[in-house]
């Protein structure tokens, strides 16, 4: 009887030390009894830092919070092939409850983030691994953006990663007027990659580097000294409210993720139609480069060449920096090059939409910003030598495209100064008379004219935005501007006198005065409906 006695005692014996080796359960202080850890298979001898740092966390969380489950192996036929994870994985109820909101409340948003993963999953694992962390921390992604570049959240989290402009900049990713990288998947992960291994270096967990991920290091640390604890489930638990909801939901959410997209067929996310991975070439092209020029030499569309390169946020490569590298379909660099070398550097730079104006007495970056309705900062990115408070009168200035600009480009131009006086047009402005259509508003006009509405109201001596049909309003239009634009000064006759401006056919302007193309043909003794820019039209009232 002794001797059985001593045979079963070290039977268990035998039997924990394997469990502990294989699969460990959690009784989570916020779920259900022993709920699962997935410890996953052993890495790849590249990876023994990142294995011993996973076996380490679930060795901690072992020791605080596990008993050990055995489960009998099924026969080796019979076995299905085995789903491994990187980073630990605890199923409790709040992973349960993300792992059915997934399921029944979003699942066409999830299929549609399962669908984009395939364009970025094999890159960014790639990426993650080369700066020796869990692969499966890409899931991080997946609750954060859906794996959208075009993702911009409440908080001004932009891109995959969801960085806010303080922590970008921390990490090393260029936001400004011509890019914010913070939409490049490529370099937004290394980014991503560089400030998940310092937050687990603080951390030494993942868990607890997913939630500063989400909350910021000091919050963790805060909440880690509040609560007396090390792990986050105990400072996310029960009623401890100092980290925000969507924070305490921040892991149990990721692990879903993982869980769901590692076996999307199990859970109901059935003839998912996965993207292509992202491939492509590089090629280095001069600051200043015309995307449209681009992406004809690359034989795509605009859009294409976007798509590749979400972080550009303008029309051209940024114009200072050196040469830029540009992503273009794989296969197409060697013809590239080869056109792009042949191109003359005139017809490389990109000024489509641009005005250059010349500095007058008393003008200032703000008061041009202003004049052509574009942001100082634009305006100043666009200029990165000048300096503005060493402005010079006849100095050049290049102003990019402002709100209701029509993209026309033009060669050189005079800045406009909006005055206070009446007498005759401001220099560098031309005057123009607009009459007032049905269903104008003081926002329409300005917007058309890209003017300050305030100016308006101020040049006609008005104190009220109401407007009356056939009213005219005396607007100063600057001259950059000014190119196409109404010129309707009334006739002695009261007709007025239009002056055509580029893109104009006889049906657009018909359509803003209420008229049809066959009457401006015949007030103006046209055999033809050909018109071209600067002819000037007699619109009959």
């Amino acid at each position: 009887m002794q001797f059985k006695s001593i045979l079963a005692v070290a039977c268990l014996a035998l039997l924990a030390a394997a469990g502990c080796a294989t699969t460990t359960s959690q009784t989570s202080q916020t779920g259900p009894s022993k709920p699962v850890v997935i410890t996953g298979k052993p890495l790849k001898p590249s990876q023994e830092e990142i294995s011993a740092r996973v076996a380490q966390e679930l060795r901690d969380l072992g020791e605080k919070e596990m008993v050990t489950e055995k489960k009998q192996p099924a026969a080796e036929s019979d076995q299905p092939e085995t789903v491994t994870y990187d980073i630990p994985i605890v199923i409790n109820s709040r992973v349960e409850y993300f792992i059915d909101y997934f399921q029944t409340r979003v699942p066409k948003r999830f299929r549609i983030w399962l669908s984009r993963s395939g364009r970025y999953l094999p890159m960014m694992r790639a990426i993650l691994k080369e700066h020796g962390l869990p692969e499966d921390l890409v899931y991080l992604a997946l609750i954060e953006s859906g794996f959208s570049c075009q993702a911009y959240s409440r908080a001004h989290a932009v891109g995959p990663w969801q960085f806010i402009r303080g922590t970008g900049k921390r990490y090393g990713l260029a936001i400004n007027y011509w890019v914010d990288e913070r939409r490049d998947p490529v370099k937004a992960t290394h980014a991503a990659a560089r400030y998940l291994k310092d937050l687990h270096e603080e951390f030494g967990s993942w868990y607890l580097a997913a939630a500063a991920y989400n909350a910021g290091e000091g919050k963790i640390r805060r909440a880690l000294k509040r609560y007396k604890a090390d792990n986050f489930w105990s400072i996310s638990q029960g009623r401890r409210y100092y980290l925000k909801s969507e924070t305490r939901q921040y892991v149990p959410k990721m692990i879903a993720a993982a869980i769901i997209a590692k076996e999307p067929d199990k859970y109901g996310f059935t003839d998912i139609k996965y993207e292509e991975p992202m491939v492509f070439d590089v090629v280095k092209v001069h600051p200043g480069t015309s995307l449209g020029v681009a992406a004809k030499l690359a034989g795509i569309k605009s859009k294409e060449l976007n798509y590749l390169n979400p972080e550009l946020r303008r029309w051209a490569i940024p114009p200072t920096g050196g040469m830029y590298e540009l992503r273009i379909p794989q296969g197409d660099k060697a013809s590239f090059e080869v056109a792009y070398a042949k191109l003359p550097l005139r017809q490389r730079k990109a000024r489509v939409g641009a005005v250059t104006v010349q500095v007058h007495r008393g003008d200032t970056l703000g008061r041009i910003a202003k004049t052509h309705g574009v942001r100082l900062n634009d305006l100043m990115a666009m200029n990165p030598n000048l300096n503005p408070r060493r402005l010079r009168i006849g100095q050049a200035v290049v102003v990019p495209p402002g709100r209701g600009s029509s993209g026309v480009r033009v060669a050189k131009a005079s800045s406009s100064r909006p005055h206070r006086s009446l007498a005759g047009s401001p220099r560098g402005t031309r005057k123009i008379h607009h009459t007032v259509k049905s269903g104008d508003t003081l926002w329409h006009i300005s917007r058309a004219y890209n003017i300050n509405w305030r100016d308006i109201l101020r040049w006609n001596g008005r104190h009220t935005s109401r407007l009356q049909v056939g009213q005219h309003l005396v607007l100063y239009v600057p001259s950059a501007k000014a190119e196409g634009k109404v010129d309707t000064k009334p006739a002695p006759s009261g007709n007025l006198i239009y002056v055509v401006r580029r893109g104009d056919n006889l049906w657009t302007i018909g359509r803003r005065y209420g008229v049809t193309p066959n009457q401006l043909k015949r007030w103006n003794n046209l055999r033809s409906s050909a018109i071209a820019p600067g002819d000037k039209l007699t619109v009959k009232r």
